[in-house]
């Protein structure tokens, strides 16, 4: 009985000690976003940081809960393929939005040798981010590529001359190994929730995500929003 005691106290030390995930809720106009990430406390640095990780893909909920990223073994959907598939994107069938309303955490946090998320490593990162939702407004499956993250997309900044500049390639434009990558497919009235990282910076530029395969030139493209870059990035949007 001694021992069960001691036992119940150390796990109760244990837990008083433990760090816990902050949890903050969101609503969206449409549903209930939660999200368990962690705390931000740093800015992307280059334009080849950029990366859209899935959190979430499936119906529309009353709430979505965001608090870790899709993850095959744990969220597989299909033995099969869809029956049909749409490849090229319009706006007629799908749609992108950028939330910039709700504060968000894009954590890149590596794995320890018990695959873990290691909360210790100095490789950790937590840039400070906003919501990405992508929704099928059609009647048939839509093809989002083979990747844990959303390959076909990049991001576009206007210059002073009224020119939108693609500042970062698409992840299907870049060599990478696939091997163990799911299949994406986003189901008619479902939605897919990414997030976007920030820079950090004394100038002020509009931009816009684009959506579209990596050899089509026809793109859907989110609503316009501000991001805020150094000088040095800022020379890269002027072409200087």
């Amino acid at each position: 009985m001694r021992t069960g005691l001691m036992l119940s106290l150390v796990l109760l030390l244990t837990s008083c000690f433990r760090e816990s995930i902050p949890i903050s809720y969101f609503n969206t106009g449409g549903f209930i976003l939660e999200d368990t990430s962690r705390i931000a406390n740093e800015y992307l640095q280059s334009f080849e940081d950029d990366g859209y990780p899935v959190y979430y893909l499936g119906p529309l909920k009353d709430t979505i809960s965001i608090g870790s990223r899709y993850w095959l073994r744990r969220e597989k959907r299909f033995k099969e393929y869809p029956e049909y598939c749409i490849f090229k994107y319009s706006k007629y069938n799908i749609s992108i939005q950028v939330d910039t309303l709700f504060s968000a955490c894009l954590a890149m946090e590596y794995l320890s040798e018990e695959r873990l998320i290691d909360r210790y490593c100095d490789s950790n990162r937590y840039y400070h981010a906003s919501m990405i939702s992508i929704r099928n407004t059609s009647d048939t499956a839509i093809s989002l590529g083979t990747s844990f993250s959303i390959s076909h997309i990049h991001r576009e900044m206007l210059n002073s001359r009224g020119q939108w500049i693609k500042v970062n390639e698409k992840l299907c434009e870049q060599w990478f190994c696939g091997t163990g990558q799911p299949n994406l497919y986003l189901m008619p009235g479902e939605v897919i929730i990414s997030k976007i990282g920030h820079f950090s910076g004394e100038y002020a530029v509009s931009c816009r995500l684009a959506l579209g395969r990596c050899r089509d030139t026809s793109q859907v493209y989110s609503n316009i929003f501000t991001e805020c870059i150094d000088d040095r990035l800022l020379r890269i949007v002027e072409g200087s």
